[in-house]
């Protein structure tokens, strides 16, 4: 059913590729939503996304799951590792979503910052993960701040609104908490493989995701950008251990919307 999905949507994409974001956008919601009923996921939600345009987003990493659970919330360009647009299949999709691409390497900083701020500046929305890496979800990993300059501005254009986003795969289908050894079942890292993973994901019953909205600031706010960093951070670092704290929930896990924002 996922090869099935997209490959209906895929060459739908393409062709929409050419009249702009919001077409493609249009055919990519079919497909986030689509993956995210096969791997039966429920999103519980806190707070709301800021949805201006030129929003930096920053948010924890957890699975590659978090990309269509975030982008059914938030209409943003994804920030992602250079090796990602080498993937099969996913490469492609990164590309046609407007993926931006960051090498690590020092010497291409200044120039992949200014990418950023002009990108911003033009009315695209960022999802930036500092973390550099994806993690076993149980915890927020340091922020690497070098990224945050583009929350500076630039001449031409003020600083943009920055909200930390926190993203937690909370307790599975029978409400066991997914920590203590379960952690594995949803979030992706280390050394694991992506294919056999994924194909795991879907023959499991399902879990709830819970993603938090913090409040919005500006870089004008702190002092440096390590500063905005740790502000960062510690605000997302709070909502992913409120998620996995929360032990009783107040909808049952069946028979719920895929979507559920919580007051």
């Amino acid at each position: 059913m996922f090869l099935a999905l997209t490959g209906v949507l895929l060459p739908v994409a393409l062709v929409a590729y050419p009249f702009g974001a919001g077409a493609v956008r249009r055919v990519a919601l079919l497909w986030f939503r689509g993956v995210a009923r096969l791997a039966t996921l429920r999103v519980t939600v806190n707070g709301a996304p800021v949805n201006e345009a030129g929003t930096l987003y920053i948010c924890n990493h957890v699975s590659y799951l978090d990309i269509p659970v975030l982008a059914m919330l938030i209409d943003a360009a994804f920030v992602a590792k250079d090796d990602v647009a080498d993937w099969p299949l996913f490469g492609l999709c990164s590309k046609i979503y407007r993926t931006m691409f960051i090498k690590r390497d020092p010497r291409e900083a200044l120039k992949q910052r200014a990418e950023m701020a002009t990108r911003l500046a033009q009315g695209d929305s960022l999802m930036l993960f500092p973390e550099g890496t994806s993690s076993d979800g149980q915890r927020v990993l340091p922020f690497k701040s070098a990224l945050f300059a583009v929350a500076e501005g630039s001449e031409n254009a003020p600083p943009p609104k920055v909200q930390p986003v926190s993203i937690a795969y909370a307790r599975y289908a029978d409400g066991q908490p997914l920590g203590n050894g379960l952690q594995a079942l949803y979030a992706w890292y280390g050394e694991m493989t992506l294919l056999p993973h994924l194909m795991s994901v879907f023959g499991l019953r399902g879990a709830v995701v819970e993603v938090t909205f913090h409040n919005p600031v500006t870089a004008e706010d702190f002092a440096s950008r390590k500063d905005l960093s740790n502000h960062c951070r510690d605000r997302v670092a709070a909502g992913v251990d409120r998620a996995h704290r929360r032990r009783v929930y107040e909808i049952p896990f069946d028979n719920v919307e895929l979507v559920q924002y919580r007051a």
